[in-house]
């Protein structure tokens, strides 16, 4: 998880614990224990929502690997096969083979 995104939505659940802890001073500013209630709610969803895109950022990561690691797969094997082709044809002969090298 960022730090940074952590941090902000610790602060913002302390803070809206504190202020409950005081709501009968703050009460005659507006300021209401349900809202104060939602706030604490926000920040640990905030919290969650962070840790799922952090899970799925993981899967990415492995996904992403595997792909480069069939893509490199499919290199070597086409390496291979463009020998292959390279040594025993011609130039012309070559896109006939679906291979697109010039030389």
């Amino acid at each position: 998880m960022s730090k940074t995104f952590e941090t902000n939505a610790l602060k913002g659940k302390s803070l809206a614990a504190g202020m409950k802890r005081r709501i009968a001073e703050l009460g005659k500013y507006g300021v209401k224990e349900a809202d104060l209630t939602v706030m604490e709610q926000d920040a640990d969803k905030a919290i969650e929502m962070i840790r799922e895109v952090d899970r799925l950022r993981e899967e990415v990561t492995r996904k992403l690997q595997e792909a480069n690691e069939q893509l490199n797969s499919l290199r070597d094997r086409a390496a291979v096969y463009r020998k292959i082709i390279k040594q025993n044809y011609l130039q012309d002969q070559w896109a006939g083979f679906g291979l697109q090298d010039k030389r």
